[in-house]
């Protein structure tokens, strides 16, 4: 058992919150759930819904408008990002910039958007369409080509712009010509991510079962990474692992016995779906094996401070305390991102 047991009861709401803007998506990835499994209705968060979650975190500094879902769907996304800088909230989200079009990358800058994670996990149209499900890679660059244009002639640095690469064995390949496409399209930075073993992919759907893994398994893929960083280097581009600073390390294998335990994330911040379900962070909408009994209350139909110290929330907390991780923290530790 863990001695120094946290509380399971925090009077403070969180500064960080994780807010589902819409689980549509014109993508059909093969290591994301919703691609195989429909867990909850179609929905978008609209702007009074969004305003009134926010209104009950007196102390919100950072909210991040993704899910499982394509952002720049929400009709109203930009709205909403402009709600939430008004209020000096710092505000980012992942995308696979697909939907990017020019006037939309306008409208993007005019937000105030403080980052834009693209989603893009290959180097070549071939490797793109075998992770993301969809023949789209040409057109994700060309649109980014523009938002970099755009930027420029306005002289606006905003959005922050990254490239993000969910590294396995079927496209690590593609890491150092990553590096160099971050390169040409203007992109300062590029971020590995560990594959998230996800309850489709226990059951056979899609890549992320585990197989493809490269936690604690690089072996002679290794120098891929370090080429990468190399590149990186000579480019000025900031290469890290999400979540931490070193690509190499966010792969070793993880020795404590605890590892779920170093998280912060069930006192820190909260996630809320499209349709109000409060979860404990956005990686249990994944990995979950009991995607009902993994939602902590609706924000929808509840006041959220109720919801944060509820029965549910509390049992969580206790729970993650013991030596027995909860249902959508097996296997997640340290290493993952923050």
């Amino acid at each position: 058992m863990n001695k120094a047991k946290r509380p399971v009861t925090v009077r403070k709401l969180p500064q960080s919150l994780y807010l589902e803007t819409t689980n549509r998506c014109e993508s059909k990835c093969q290591t994301c759930p919703r691609t195989f499994v429909t867990n909850e209705p179609a929905k978008d968060l609209t702007l009074d819904r969004l305003i009134k979650i926010i209104g009950q975190f007196p102390d919100l500094t950072r909210v991040v408008l993704h899910g499982l879902g394509e952002p720049l769907l929400n009709p109203e996304i930009f709205d909403i990002i402009k709600t939430l800088k008004d209020k000096n909230i710092y505000t980012l989200f992942n995308t696979n910039a697909i939907s990017l079009t020019p006037k939309r990358s306008f409208k993007l800058i005019e937000s105030r958007l403080d980052e834009f994670r693209v989603s893009v996990d290959a180097a070549t149209p071939e490797i793109y369409k075998a992770v993301r499900g969809v023949d789209q890679f040409d057109r994700v660059v060309k649109n980014l080509l523009d938002l970099a244009t755009q930027q420029q002639k306005l002289g606006m640095e905003h959005p922050r712009v990254s490239l993000w690469f969910a590294a396995m064995k079927l496209n690590l390949r593609d890491l150092p010509n990553l590096v160099r496409l971050a390169d040409r399209i203007s992109v300062s930075e590029v971020y590995l991510q560990r594959l998230t073993t996800t309850e489709a992919g226990r059951k056979g759907m899609g890549l992320a079962d585990g197989r493809q893994s490269l936690h604690g398994s690089l072996g002679e893929r290794q120098h891929l990474i370090e080429e990468s960083m190399e590149l990186a280097r000579n480019f000025g581009i900031d290469f890290q692992a999400s979540g931490l600073k070193d690509p190499l390390e966010s792969l070793k294998p993880e020795e404590r016995k605890r590892p779920w335990s170093v998280c912060q994330r069930p006192w820190t911040l909260s996630y809320v779906t499209a349709n109000g379900n409060v979860l404990p962070c956005c990686i249990s909408a994944c990995t979950a094996k009991d995607y009902q009994r993994a939602i902590l209350g609706n924000a929808f139909d509840e006041d959220f401070l109720s919801i944060w110290n509820g029965e549910r929330y509390q049992q969580f907390r206790e729970r993650f305390e013991t030596d027995v991780a909860p249902d959508p923290c097996e296997g997640c530790g340290s290493l993952w991102s923050v």
